[in-house]
């Protein structure tokens, strides 16, 4: 157990306790990432999958819409966070503020590119499910965020 100092932290302290966040954060997302592929792959297979239709196209439609769905977000959410983070401190702001602008820019048209690519290249699927999975993604990166210290 270590006793915590009153002395404030140096610059490198507070980029590298910065950093550990986070690495935490992109681990959480990651977990939840699996987690909804994982649910979305039990309920298929428990409520969905017909087991008696030899037709192996429309296996599991749910849950690899789902799974697309909820996929699409991560990426464009990790990319808008590698944008967002690339500079620190009170010299960079402009970039900073700029990196922002640039990153939603760069995250918006890596969301519509990514739901058009899925439609129209994908044939077997549940566009319901995508915009399911694309949303729990969402709320579950949102409560990741909610409690982190």
């Amino acid at each position: 157990m270590s006793i915590q100092s009153k002395a404030p932290l140096r610059a490198s302290q507070r980029k590298e306790l910065q950093r550990q966040k986070l690495r935490r954060q992109a681990r959480l997302r990651a977990l939840v990432l699996l987690v909804i592929i994982g649910a979305a792959w039990i309920i298929d297979f428990a409520f969905f999958n017909n087991t008696t239709s030899n037709n192996s196209a429309y296996a599991f439609i749910i849950a690899k819409s789902v799974a697309l769905g909820a996929l699409l977000n991560w990426v464009a959410q990790t990319v808008f966070a590698w944008f967002v983070f690339r500079y620190s401190g009170a010299q960079a702001r402009q970039n900073i503020v700029g990196s922002l602008y640039f990153g939603q820019i760069v995250k918006w048209v890596i969301v519509i590119a990514g739901f058009s690519l899925i439609f129209m290249t994908i044939k077997s699927l549940s566009a319901a499910a995508i915009v399911v999975g694309f949303m729990t993604m969402q709320i579950g990166q949102f409560l990741t965020l909610w409690k982190i210290r």
